[in-house]
């Protein structure tokens, strides 16, 4: 996303990054994140700073959606659930070295 970007809610949103669908909208395959849980919990999975959610397939009857969680589970939600199209930003947060051993010993505290 970028600043005075469009972004666009709802069945009808174009597959964009940034516009936010129901999963039964959202091909497999996709990149997603700030995904519900169940419906309209406002986002529970894939929040942090550059995590992911990735679509894995719809059910048959077309009421299930599975996704793979950025630690690696997969989990089942409802396709009426919503979802953001992309990737948090702040992807580089944990590359950072830990220079001192007091901030390593506060971390795992």
């Amino acid at each position: 996303m970028y600043t005075g970007q469009y972004v666009f809610v709802g069945r009808k949103a174009a597959l964009s990054i940034g516009n936010v669908l129901p999963l039964s909208s959202i091909p497999d395959g996709t990149v997603v994140c700030n995904v519900e849980g169940k419906v309209n919990d406002k986002g529970q999975f894939a929040r942090t700073s550059g995590t992911s959610a990735v679509v894995i397939g719809h059910s048959e009857e077309g009421d299930k959606v599975r996704i793979r969680l950025p630690s690696g589970d997969r989990k089942t939600v409802p396709s009426d659930c919503r979802a953001m199209v992309g990737i948090v930003a702040g992807g580089g947060r944990i590359d950072k070295p830990i220079m001192k051993a007091g901030v390593q010993y506060h971390k795992y505290r």
